[in-house]
């Protein structure tokens, strides 16, 4: 006995339409399927692809992170409510002290905690300039419980001098969740005393079972 299984395949019709044509073939009866949009397209349309940069420079460590972050990310919202899925870490040097400079960003997930004291959502910035009504919040140089600092990107090196210099960026494409209740925490270990930096990152916030 042969067992089969037959695939049906049903192709939307006009938008808002509610109904269904049949899909579009060759003469062999193969199916093309197109790439589409960009991959991040359809978050962005929908609203959901949020981003955050500090706005004033924080000195970079010379050792490693533990209890301060630069930037702290605090996803507000209540249990069951969105997780921020992070797509994209990024630290820009605005400051060197010296002719070569190197640094290196740095990421942490912090365990349940409260929320930052002097909270900042005018930070919270769309790639579609829509205004953010959510409940993720912002604070520059937070005490946190060390939960595991982990370096994100390669680090840059080059010539540096007193002025704006390198980017450090991270495609973390997900591999960073951040729950309800839970902050991202991000700083710089530089290879000098003295460089600042600002840093961010960009998520998108969808409701996610664990």
């Amino acid at each position: 006995m042969v067992n089969e299984t037959l695939f049906t395949h049903r192709q939307r019709g006009g938008e808002g339409t509610g109904s269904y044509n049949l899909p579009y073939t060759n003469e062999k009866g193969e199916a093309f399927n197109a790439g589409g949009l960009p991959a991040g397209t359809e978050y962005t349309r929908q609203g959901k692809r949020w981003s955050m940069m500090s706005v004033a420079a924080v000195a970079g460590l010379v050792v490693r992170p533990s209890t301060t972050a630069a930037l702290e990310i605090h996803n507000g919202y209540g249990v069951g409510g969105p997780s921020l899925i992070i797509d994209r870490l990024f630290w820009f040097n605005l400051v060197s002290t010296n002719v070569i400079e190197s640094f290196s960003g740095w990421a942490m997930v912090t365990t349940s905690k409260s929320a930052p004291t002097a909270e900042a959502t005018a930070l919270v910035l769309s790639p579609i300039g829509d205004t953010y009504g959510g409940s993720v919040v912002g604070d520059f140089s937070t005490t946190v419980v060390d939960n595991g600092w982990y370096p994100w990107g390669a680090f840059t090196k080059g010539a540096g001098g007193v002025v704006p210099h390198g980017v450090v960026a991270a495609e973390v494409a997900g591999r960073l969740i951040v729950k309800p209740g839970h902050s991202l925490c991000l700083h710089v270990v530089s290879s000098l005393v003295g460089q600042t930096f600002t840093q961010g990152a960009e998520w998108i916030e969808e409701t996610i079972t664990y």
